[in-house]
């Protein structure tokens, strides 16, 4: 039984980004033509709010004339810790009890216009969150993130995946939250909406001593972007020669409160001596 219980959560900033945005690193997103970010990179002070976020990804491949040509694939995280020292001092150890992802909103990526071209629509994305006693490692994050060949994504306490494994135990993961979205059919590649396709909450509800506790969002995905003629066949008139206008291209995800309610326990010395070594030590050693 616990001795106390306690809600654990921390704010997680939006995201709205258009051509013209900045990064720290001096880039800025063109309005037309191609881009290819040079990471890490977070998004500049002049759009303040946004630049808890660290972004790995960020290519765009202009449309054309051709149907199928032209397209927008990021990534990106927000890692953020809160300290648990106190309990640390006082021998208390943290059994996870479940958690949360609170969002006011679905995200927002543009896909195609025209409904002939509804089946090449290749606009999705995955959101992520991860509450452990370890910050994620780059591994872990292109685990999450997958990719074209892998195609599987992967949670950093699973064991391996293609060759590759998470830096966790089971011990040190508390919780997940795991969501895919996908372009809604039902509404045009203009508003942007997406539909969730998949829900899926982690980890192992182990007990776990540690100074830390992080909680990072991890983001990533592409999107389908409308060609020039398409544009023309949807609106009726010349499609316009700025291929990342505002209804084009934009990057929108919601802010969410991230929760986790842990048990707070005291245990004898030798069991909080076991949780401490099980949650600090990774499975290979640091």
């Amino acid at each position: 039984m616990a001795d106390d219980i306690r809600t654990l959560k921390m704010y997680m900033e939006p995201i709205s980004v258009y051509a013209g945005a900045d990064f720290d690193n001096g880039q800025t997103i063109p309005s037309t033509g191609p881009f290819s970010l040079t990471s890490p990179a977070r998004i500049g002070d002049t759009n303040a709010g946004m630049n808890a976020w660290v972004w790995e990804q960020l290519t765009m491949t202009p449309p054309t004339s051709n149907d199928y040509n032209g397209g927008v694939a990021f990534a990106a995280y927000n890692e953020q810790r809160i300290d648990l020292t106190g309990y640390l001092q006082l021998g208390a150890a943290v059994a996870p009890m479940g958690s949360a992802s609170q969002r006011a909103s679905v995200p927002q990526l543009p896909s195609r216009w025209d409904v002939r071209f509804t089946g090449y629509n290749l606009t999705y994305m995955r959101d992520y969150t991860i509450w452990s006693v370890e910050p994620l490692t780059e591994e872990d994050r292109d685990l999450l993130y997958a990719s074209p060949v892998t195609r599987q994504g992967a949670t950093p306490n699973m064991p391996s995946i293609f060759g590759a494994s998470g830096s966790m135990s089971t011990t040190q993961m508390l919780s997940s939250q795991t969501r895919y979205y996908v372009a809604d059919g039902n509404l045009g590649g203009r508003v942007g909406w997406l539909r969730e396709l998949f829900n899926q909450q982690g980890g192992m509800g182990e007990t776990a001593a540690s100074p830390h506790i992080y909680v990072t969002r991890v983001i990533a995905g592409q999107i389908s972007t409308p060609s020039a003629n398409e544009i023309a066949s949807a609106t009726g008139t010349a499609a316009s020669s700025v291929a990342w206008s505002v209804d084009r291209f934009f990057i929108s995800w919601p802010s969410s409160w991230e929760i986790l309610n842990v048990g707070v326990i005291e245990p004898d010395e030798l069991e909080y001596l076991t949780y401490m070594q099980r949650s600090v030590l990774a499975p290979q050693g640091r």
